[in-house]
């Protein structure tokens, strides 16, 4: 390893495979990979055929096996990788814990050892089909393949996980893909055990955590600070990246949007990708299960539905069985009349039956069919995607503003600016009432809306800024208290509610992309449901925050205590329009 220096040495030639470490002094370590050729025969047994990639956790080659006569994979790590002796023990702690995970998703290690000059070495199965992230070439790919995917990596976690090992840097690069298209989980460079006397990373100094799209927000607080559910986080993003070919980030599209997928699946990655790792699947077995219910949902509905059609098909014929006993038991008996035969009469087996029969049908229909597990874990209420966007269009001339009728039950929807006095309903700066639009000055403007109270409502609002650069609000009661979600906030064009907890959207950092623009038109829906909040911009969904165990309040600057209403930070505003609806109980969502 060549000693670090104070300036960057010139760079190596074109097509060279070089690791580059910078030290905590800001100096350069480079270590260039062997080509295959000076390594033919180094390793023990075996005979290295080619280079096949180079990364920051060191260089892999293509070898074989000679007395078996096998391809293998040899990993050969830098030696600015390991550093001390208390490396080179981690090092082989971690290889000797992974040799135990004999699983059939967890790459195999052959072998392991140093060469002369103490570079280290571990000797795995070679996986020939690549790794996933070629596999995905950044496209879309069917819910069933995908199930059959997250299958077998979550079963490669639950293996690792039920060992005290959290990969902490898993990714479609670190999943291989061998020639049957099984998939093997691999490169635990960066993962840190709790067994085996392990508390620390197992082949790094600390200094990489993972990588950035598929961190846990709990990882990138603190590199110790992870869990089972880390890697959980790393698996729900891959798992929006192989069903949309995206690679999601702090609001995105949810998949129904993109690819035809059911809902369910909307709301299973909404608790996989939760920022509160509580919030997410238990397990990663739970995490397969909850997947597979999700993405297989509409099938169960229909087989509901058929079972349901079945026994009333059964109960049908069963009565229509019964009448006709009983019409052939009325015919016998005037029959017998007219011939005066008078002995008794018994019952006829064949119509007991029949009707014992009816009764336990008539018992079966009585009963409520079980809701599927998946519904019982997440309920209907949290599936945003399905919510119907509200769409408001030009009123009729001379007429009220009118809004087009969607959402659950068709609730209807009213117009707040109709007959809105601004005057009565102010609470700070100048409001007025233009051509039947609502106006806002130049100051901290804020007014209440002349609406029942509520913690189950919708609120629409289309709205032009036409001077200034501050932000435009809404008041919104909730059963959190009484928050205000706040628009282009702090000149950072960004959305969110404004202190949740007393922390403020930067402390908090729950918030969603919202450049207002001056002179352009722009559309906001909120949906209330005590303490959930979701909210769409400009016709996308795009935010859901939970509120549960949490407490919304309003900066000093807003004079309103209760209720539903709007404002604006010195920025004049024009309102053009403003619908209200109240949801009922028991009226879903």
């Amino acid at each position: 390893m060549s000693e670090p220096s104070e300036t960057p040495p010139a760079k190596p030639s074109k097509g060279a495979h070089v690791v580059e470490k910078r030290t905590a002094t800001g100096a350069i370590l480079r270590w260039e990979a062997p080509s295959a050729e000076s390594l033919l025969d180094a390793f023990p047994g075996l005979k290295i055929k080619a280079l096949c990639g180079v990364g920051g956790m060191g260089a892999v080659y293509r070898a074989e096996q000679t007395r078996l006569g096998r391809a293998v994979a040899v990993k050969v790590l830098p030696p600015l990788e390991t550093p001390d002796p208390e490396a080179r023990e981690r090092f082989e702690r971690e290889a000797r814990i992974l040799s135990d995970l004999n699983h059939p998703h967890v790459l195999h290690i052959h072998d392991f050892g140093a060469l002369p000059d103490g570079t280290l070495y571990i000797v795995t199965e070679w996986a020939a089909g690549g790794d996933l992230r070629t596999l995905l070439a950044g496209k879309a790919h069917s819910l069933a393949q995908v199930q059959t995917w997250v299958r077998q990596i979550s079963d490669a976690l639950t293996e690792t996980h039920a060992h005290g090992i959290i990969h902490r840097d898993l990714k479609p690069g670190n999943v291989l893909v061998f020639g049957d298209g099984r998939l093997s989980l691999a490169d635990f460079g960066l993962a840190q055990a709790t067994g085996g006397g392990l508390t620390a990373p197992l082949t790094t100094n600390g200094s990489l955590f993972g990588t950035f799209e598929y961190m846990a927000p709990e990882q990138m607080e603190a590199a110790g600070n992870v869990s089972p559910a880390t890697d959980l986080y790393a698996l729900g993003v891959m798992t929006y990246q192989m069903i949309t070919g995206r690679v999601p980030h702090c609001a995105y599209t949810r998949p129904s949007r993109l690819v035809k997928v059911p809902p369910e699946v909307d709301a299973f990655l909404d608790s996989a990708l939760a920022h509160d790792a509580k919030r997410r699947p238990a397990n990663a077995a739970d995490f397969s299960k909850f997947f597979e219910l999700a993405c297989n949902a509409p099938q169960r509905r229909r087989q509901r539905q058929l079972i349901g059609l079945g026994i009333v098909l059964v109960v049908l014929a069963l009565a229509w069985s019964r009448a006709e006993v009983m019409l052939a038991d009325r015919r016998l008996a005037d029959y017998s009349s007219a011939l005066e035969i008078k002995a008794p009469r018994t019952p006829r087996p064949l119509a007991a039956a029949t009707a014992a029969g009816t009764a336990a049908a008539v018992d079966l229909v009585s009963l409520r069919l079980p809701a599927p597990e998946f519904e019982s874990v997440f309920s209907v209420e949290t599936i945003h995607a399905s919510l119907p966007l509200v769409e408001l269009r030009q009123a009729p001339a001379g007429g009220p503003d009118q809004v087009l009728p969607s959402g659950p039950a068709l609730v209807p929807w009213t117009s707040v600016l109709t007959g809105l006095k601004p005057e009565d309903r102010a609470r700070a700066g100048d409001w007025k009432m233009v051509e039947g639009e609502l106006v806002s000055g130049e100051d901290a403007c804020a007014l209440s809306l002349p609406v029942i109270a509520a913690t189950r409502y919708d609120i629409a609002i289309e709205f032009t800024r036409t001077a200034g650069v501050g932000a435009v609000v809404v008041f919104l009661p909730t059963t959190a208290g009484l928050g205000a979600l706040e628009l282009d906030a702090l000149n950072a064009g960004i959305a969110g509610l404004q202190i949740v907890n007393g922390a403020d959207i930067k402390r908090h950092s729950e918030s969603l992309p919202a450049r207002i623009r001056n002179g352009a038109k722009h559309r906001l829906t909120v949906e209330v449901r005590g303490d959930q909040v979701a909210a769409s911009w400009d016709g996308e969904p795009r935010m859901i925050w939970d509120l549960k165990g949490r407490e919304l309040s309003l900066p000093p600057l807003w004079p309103v205590r209760t209720g539903l209403g709007v404002g604006s930070w010195r920025s004049s505003t024009i309102f053009h329009r403003i619908a209200y609806r109240v949801l009922p109980a028991g009226v879903l969502p």
